[in-house]
C-alpha cells in the first residue's frame, strides 16, 4: 500500500512541476540611428507590443 501512496505522490509531484507557466520574454530596447530609424542587435526582432512601444524581441528558437 506504501508503494500505491508514493506512486500518486510522485506523480502529482510531476504533474505539478509541468504546471508552471511559460516566463514572460525578457524585451530589450531598440537603439536609433542618426535618422531615427529603430534596430535590434543579432537575436532579436522589433516589435510593438499592446501599449504601442517599440521593443526588441528574442527570437524564437529555431
Amino acid at each position: 500500500m506504501k508503494t500505491v501512496y508514493f506512486a500518486v505522490a510522485a506523480m502529482g509531484i510531476t504533474l505539478a512541476a509541468c504546471s508552471q507557466p511559460e516566463p514572460e520574454p525578457v524585451y530589450v530596447q531598440p537603439t536609433y540611428d542618426k535618422f531615427g530609424t529603430p534596430s535590434c542587435s543579432v537575436g532579436y526582432d522589433l516589435a510593438t507590443l499592446e501599449s504601442g512601444a517599440l521593443v526588441c524581441a528574442p527570437l524564437p528558437p529555431a
